[in-house]
């Protein structure tokens, strides 16, 4: 079925097209507006390489023509069906969910509405087609149930309702493997030959109309549909046949008579998708279609990123090149032969579309008896050893036998591993069915640890390859445990591996860095891999990129922003010009340059990069991946901090989805994916729903690393500050101390993340009055703040302000004053929060010295900074009205106070604590006596220069 046209109209756009000269034609329509799907199909249907474009026109102008003014709605009934809802919309026609409604039986279809051609015999055709159409009976092929004309003469089909998802989409969610690709395509082979036997053609075969269920049955849809609407039998013009210009054979585009040959050449375009991960069509300016066809490129030089890549050269290179010939004769004479030479393939056997010389035949004989070949050459070799020199080579033989049973040893062991891996899970063997992946490794590394102490060389890369699984499930204390093991290992002299050492010490780099480790830690790491590979590899190695990229992301992680660009500009250098810059190698450097630049604050950058670090891992390794995962939870931090909180919480919570679906809902990646869901809940004032997801971060973190991580604590102290926003300073000062406690111990003490920590303390103390308490803990922040960073440091401006408002608590009001003004003389850089929380200082300070004119006007300023950052019926925006509100009303401006109090009470009493000072102001507008007693004065000295704003939570990697 054709795909559905959308945006700008096609007609217009295809006249400007057919006068553009090529090389322009695709930057021009897309700035007529034109997508890139319609793009691909004006290019195809103006020649796919040959085509005039006078022969194009002609259809689409009959089309649209000839299409209904109305159609059925939702609801309405054709015969024994009702249609329930729309499922999609092509050229073609409508498609609509359907059930049936006689009455007899319970039962789903797929009505397809069709949008028949203008003309007198198409009825006629079309229903003695949709007979042959009918008698069309296989597992794999959806069925045609009924069929007839609308009231107003609309043909319609109902065929099989099929719950699936395309063929290739199938196989990238999946992550299936070449030879289970294969196997897949290989059924869908079995059921195209089976229509073909019947003597019906597809015509319009496309990865879209090949189903996947959940089982993993293919199912095609839509057989022989396309065909049924031609209307001149088996030679049908382009002018009048239907079908998908992408995927359609030269013979269909030119108007030649088509038969299976044609159907053949949509099978090698989808079979070349499947196999190189990519769309045969990217854009309109992508002429891959027209390349196969002349076999002018092969498609293991097109799979960039896939891992069986090799695999594909020869063989399936000369499979997929055969199915897409340009010449229907130059093809498989059918789609079982197709699928008969990708089981040769498969079988290690000769394929029919390679030259059957001596070589190949040969070799494809070793692959498939190597075992009898191998042994019968080691004896050849054996045999010509002794009788070349057999005195002379007794030593060597007698090494060679040494060296033997050293390596069957070996390979004895390695098995065994394997076997007990997996056994483990046996029920014969275990009785527990409920046994986790986790389970499965920890017992798998019990066996390394116990029975390959004299095998050095192979324990190190058994434990390399347990560190990435367990990295990867969510254990990083585990993962690094084994890589720091490993990279020891191949270091030894007995292994000597000094490259798969430098590997090893560049995921524990990163690991270090992600998981609040010691930056000296990762920094050292990250420097060592980097210095085995600059001696043992060549200067433009994929080896050498990735310990450049490793050591950029724990830059990175410790704020030296312009050093780790470097690091990761050079990295990416080498990816790009050894592995493509569609692979998912750049595709990485590109998300850790995004989190260099929203560390700087260039979000739109960030922003930019992230997305297009998206669409490459989409293409390449799928959706339900790690790596994806990543960047799409970057990507919603970005959106956030550019202030996009619905968007961003939309995002967050498609990420905590595909963490929970990865990662079975467990691990230190769904533990930081509910952690940030909880902080832009946070952001946008669901304080309580915040909570929520900040215990669930702190039980999966307790579950991973321990409740006594550097990890832990980033949940427990973004717990602490949603109850200090909602005015809930009991429960908010023991958290904020038993973060400090666990950073204390986990990490130096002058770290970042133990300062930042000290600073929430000192602030929440003030604010809950406890000044004394407060005063060493914020002059030992203020100290550090001081000796780091210059008069304009962000954190350090943040420290000067409570230092401020402990100085107006403490009655030092000129203090106060002088502290105040000398920050906003600092010209450091403040957010919104910050400029309302400096407005709430100066209300205080005026308010101290009986101005209540400044007082006032500070007041409204706070206000008004917090409603234009957060919204008007953000808590804390209402906090800082209330405030205003009871300044107001101090003043004898009684009636307007309560004008502005009054409305935002649900608020104030559904988002603060019962004891929040913002609850107690606004008591004062109640509606009952007692509360209404409540006078500012009670409360004064509780929210004496408190405001919104103050709040600088510690999110994620503080």
């Amino acid at each position: 079925m054709s795909g559905s046209v959308s945006g700008p109209g096609l007609r217009p756009l295809f006249d400007r097209f057919c006068d553009l000269a090529p090389d322009r034609r695709g930057e021009t329509l897309r700035g007529l507006g034109a997508d890139a799907a319609m793009i691909a199909e004006l290019e195809a249907l103006l020649n796919a390489d040959r085509i005039p474009a006078e022969r194009i026109s002609r259809p689409i102008d009959a089309v649209l023509a000839s299409l209904p003014e109305t159609e059925l709605d939702d609801g309405d009934r054709l015969g024994a069906w009702r249609l329930s809802r729309r499922l999609g919309k092509g050229g073609m026609g409508a498609v609509y969910l359907a059930e049936r409604a006689d009455g007899h039986f319970r039962q789903q279809a797929a009505v397809k509405l069709i949008r028949s051609l203008a003309g007198d015999d198409t009825a006629l055709h079309f229903a003695r087609e949709r007979q042959i159409l009918a008698t069309l009976r296989h597992p794999h092929i959806a069925r045609l149930l009924d069929g007839g004309a609308t009231p107003a003469g609309q043909p319609y089909l109902v065929m099989e309702y099929v719950e699936g998802v395309p063929i290739d989409e199938y196989c990238a969610l999946r992550g299936l493997d070449l030879d289970a690709r294969l196997r897949l395509f290989g059924e869908v082979c079995a059921a195209v030959q089976f229509a073909h036997q019947q003597l019906i053609v597809h015509c319009d075969l496309q990865p879209s109309n090949v189903l996947v269920r959940d089982d993993g049955t293919p199912v095609l849809l839509d057989f022989g549909i396309a065909r049924a609407l031609d209307r001149a039998g088996a030679a049908e013009p382009a002018e009048t046949a239907w079908f998908t210009p992408d995927y359609a054979s030269p013979e269909q585009l030119r108007g030649d008579p088509v038969g299976a040959a044609s159907d053949v050449y949509a099978l090698g375009l989808i079979l070349f998708e499947l196999v190189s991960g990519r769309k045969a069509r990217i854009d309109a300016d992508d002429r891959t279609i027209a390349r196969l066809g002349h076999a002018d490129v092969r498609p293991s030089e097109l799979a960039a990123g896939m891992r069986w890549r090799r695999r594909m050269r020869g063989d399936i290179d000369a499979i997929v090149l055969k199915a897409t010939a340009d010449a229907p004769l130059a093809r498989y004479p059918s789609a079982q032969g197709l699928a008969d030479d990708l089981l040769r393939f498969r079988q290690s056997r000769p394929v029919l579309a390679r030259s059957q010389g001596v070589a190949y035949r040969t070799g494809r004989l070793l692959r498939r008896r190597w075992p009898v070949f191998a042994i019968a050459a080691a004896a050849v070799a054996l045999i010509g050893a002794f009788t070349w020199r057999l005195a002379a080579e007794r030593d060597r033989a007698r090494a060679a036998e040494h060296d033997a049973r050293v390596q069957a040893t070996t390979a004895e062991r390695v098995s065994g591993f394997l076997v007990s891996v997996f056994d483990v899970s046996n029920p014969k063997r275990n009785q527990r069915r409920d046994l986790s992946a986790r389970e499965v490794l920890d017992h798998g590394a019990v066996r390394i640890e116990a029975e390959l102490a004299d095998q050095p060389a192979v324990k190190a890369r058994l434990l390399d390859t347990l560190a990435t699984a367990y990295r990867y499930i969510g254990a990083p204390r585990r993962s690094v445990e084994l890589f720091r093991h490993a990279a020891e290992l191949y270091l030894d002299p007995r292994v000597d591996k000094p490259l798969a050492a430098a590997a090893a010490l560049s995921q524990l780099a990163v690991l270090y860095s992600n998981e609040n480790y010691p930056l000296a830690d990762a920094e050292a790491a990250a420097r060592r891999s980097l210095e085995l590979r600059e001696r043992h590899a060549s200067p433009d190695s994929l080896e050498l990129a990735d310990a450049h990229n490793s050591l950029g992301v724990v830059l990175e992680g410790a704020g030296r922003l312009d050093e780790a660009e470097t690091e990761l500009r050079r990295a990416l250098a080498i990816r790009r010009a050894r592995a493509g810059g569609e692979s998912e190698q750049v595709a990485a450097v590109l998300h850790n340059l995004a989190l260099v630049e929203r560390r700087r604050g260039a979000y739109p950058n960030a922003i930019a990069d992230l997305e297009h670090a998206l669409a490459i891992k989409q293409r390449v390794i799928g959706a339900r991946d790690p790596g994806f995962q990543r960047s799409l939870e970057n990507l919603a931090m970005s959106f956030n901090a550019i202030g996009a909180g619905e968007g961003a919480i939309v995002l967050f919570e498609r990420n905590l989805a595909l963490c929970k679906d990865i990662y079975g809902g467990a691990g230190t990646s769904t533990a930081h994916a509910q952690n940030e869901l909880g902080s832009v809940l946070h952001d946008r004032g669901r304080f309580g729903d915040a909570t929520r997801h900040h215990r669930e971060a702190m039980r999966l973190y307790a579950d991973a690393t321990g409740a006594d991580s550097a990890d832990y604590a980033v949940p427990l102290n973004n717990l602490a500050s949603a109850y200090e926003d909602m005015g809930d300073y009991a429960a908010a000062i023991p958290l904020f101390r038993q973060s400090l406690d666990i950073r204390r111990k986990a990490l130096p003490d002058d770290d970042a993340r133990v300062v930042h920590a000290r600073y929430n303390l000192a602030r929440v103390l003030i604010e809950a009055g406890a000044l004394e308490e407060a005063k060493p803990v914020l002059d030992t922040v203020l100290a550090r703040f001081r000796a780091r960073g210059g008069a304009t440091d962000g954190w350090r401006a943040k420290a000067e302000l409570w230092n401020g408002e402990w100085q107006l608590r403490s009655g030092a009001v000129a203090a106060a004053a002088g502290s105040l003004q000398q920050l906003l003389a600092s010209n450091a850089a403040f957010t919104p929060l910050m400029r309302a929380r400096c407005a709430t200082l100066a209300a205080g300070i005026a308010a101290a010295r009986g101005d209540r004119t400044s007082a006032l006007a500070s007041h409204r300023e706070a206000w008004q900074t917090l409603s234009k950052a957060l919204g008007a019926t953000h808590p804390l925006t209402a906090e800082s009205a209330i405030a205003y509100a009871a300044a107001l009303d101090d003043s004898g401006r009684a009636q307007e106070a309560r004008a502005l109090a009054v409305p935002l009470l649900p608020i104030v009493d559904a988002a603060f604590a019962a004891d929040a000072p913002a609850r107690r102001l606004g008591a004062r507008w109640a509606s009952t006596p007692a509360a209404a007693a409540v006078t500012c004065a009670a409360v004064q000295s509780c929210h004496a220069g408190r405001g919104p704003g103050g709040r600088f939570r510690s999110r994620t990697k503080n």
